[in-house]
């Protein structure tokens, strides 16, 4: 089982958050509100917003469709994205496609990789605790695939109490029938880190890994050479892009295994008259087709250069710093009862999660109270694979503007009504 005494990290290097709330017009317009709900999608900052308006107001017309120079510009644009996602990942040019987000991510692995190379009695191992979104097309792919006369087994692995991947569950159920194994970097409710690279060690080298960066990325270091994932999944919306904007990176070994899930205009067939394959020496070739999310793209250059200019290690330590500060808040409650993650393990290091319930509360309704407060953040269903046990948590999720303040005034707000 991995271990859950992580590295300190350093107070943050800058003092308060106040001078990057500035740059975010909706806190701007809405200076109350305190926005804890960031897991489902973060405040967009100045330079993003006007990058897509931009777009709509000066550059608009589609790309690869047109011999014109605004265009191939905008073609241009579009490539110089793709080239900025490959630094921010460690990765190459031609291992990034862009897709419409996470979800359509995680199912294009299953649906133009597994779809293709599953024979009966492969096995794909999760973890029923992961988000819908790593879970779902699993069991979807298994579902169609029966349809076809085609058996695959989904071998579900564990969570320890802590909130982490139970290691030793994993190493007992690798087979020589294993083919993949589906992976989150950041625990979308718990908030814990997986070790990836230490998993990975546990599995053969046939075992392919796909991996949810969904809360990873854009938050602490992603680099896919490090990570040994073989597809990393993540949206754009979590880190600052706009909605609807996603990436798959696929690793370059893998990409011949590939066949498109849907086909269109840039899907890179050669047909003849008696057959149609594949050529494609880019993961662009076989995922993208038709026209894309081009303004979201264009954004989600501008958010990893606005997360480049704050500093990956400078957001890392301060929402590591805010969320020891929240837990050390929270543990001043009697009534509290901690949902795996850093309120179980104590970990010297936070990742901006921190799940809860108050006793006698029902969570659903403790969150409408908190909203009358101006205080929103997320409970009720928290979209995970499976729904075994009780799902009545209250999800607190931290950014790069949220202060120790907001913390404060959403202390007094409980307490009041713990009273």
């Amino acid at each position: 089982m991995q271990s859950c005494t992580l590295e300190a990290a350093p107070a943050a290097t800058f003092e308060s958050a106040n001078k990057l709330r500035g740059l975010f017009p909706a806190i701007v317009a809405e200076p109350e509100t305190v926005f804890f709900d960031n897991a489902s999608t973060a405040q967009k900052p100045a330079v993003v917003i006007d990058r897509i308006n931009r777009f709509y107001s000066r550059e608009c017309s589609n790309i690869s469709r047109a011999s014109y120079g605004r265009s191939t510009a905008l073609a241009a644009r579009v490539e110089e994205t793709r080239l900025k996602v490959a630094e921010f990942l460690n990765a190459d040019p031609e291992e990034i496609a862009f897709t419409g987000g996470a979800t359509e991510s995680l199912n294009t692995v299953a649906l133009s990789w597994a779809m293709h190379n599953l024979n009966d009695q492969d096995e794909i191992m999760l973890c029923m605790e992961d988000h819908h979104s790593a879970v779902f097309p699993w069991l979807n792919l298994q579902e169609v695939l029966s349809r076809f006369g085609k058996k695959i087994k989904i071998i579900p692995f564990s969570l320890h109490h802590t909130g982490v991947y139970d290691w030793a569950d994993i190493e007992s159920k690798i087979s020589s029938s294993t083919r993949l194994i589906a992976l989150g970097h950041v625990h979308h409710l718990y908030g814990m880190e997986m070790d990836i690279a230490e998993i990975k060690a546990l599995l053969p080298d046939n075992v392919l890994i796909s991996l949810d960066a969904s809360q990873s990325a854009g938050h602490i270091k992603l680099d896919t050479r490090a990570l040994g994932a073989d597809f990393v999944s993540f949206s754009g919306h979590k880190m600052f892009a706009a909605s609807g904007t996603g990436v798959l990176y696929t690793k370059k070994s893998v990409l011949q295994q590939l066949w498109p899930s849907k086909s269109g205009s840039k899907t890179a067939f050669q047909i003849d008259k008696e057959n149609m394959t594949l050529s494609a020496e880019r993961l662009s070739g076989i995922i993208e087709c038709g026209t894309l999310n081009i303004a979201g793209i264009l954004s989600l250059k501008t958010a990893i250069e606005f997360i480049d200019s704050i500093g990956i290690e400078t957001i890392e330590r301060h929402l590591s710093d805010l969320t020891h500060y929240l837990h050390g808040r929270l543990k001043e409650l009697a009534a509290i009862e901690f949902a795996p993650g850093i309120g179980r393990c104590g970990c010297t290091k936070g990742f901006g999660i921190i799940a809860f319930k108050l006793k006698k509360f029902d969570s659903p309704d403790l969150a409408d109270y908190l909203d009358s407060e101006g205080i929103l953040v997320r409970a009720g269903d928290h979209c995970r694979g499976s729904k075994e046990e009780d799902d009545s948590y209250i999800r607190v999720s931290l950014q790069i503007y949220n202060t120790r303040e907001e913390i404060d005034f959403f202390m007094e707000v409980l307490e009041d009504a713990c009273r």
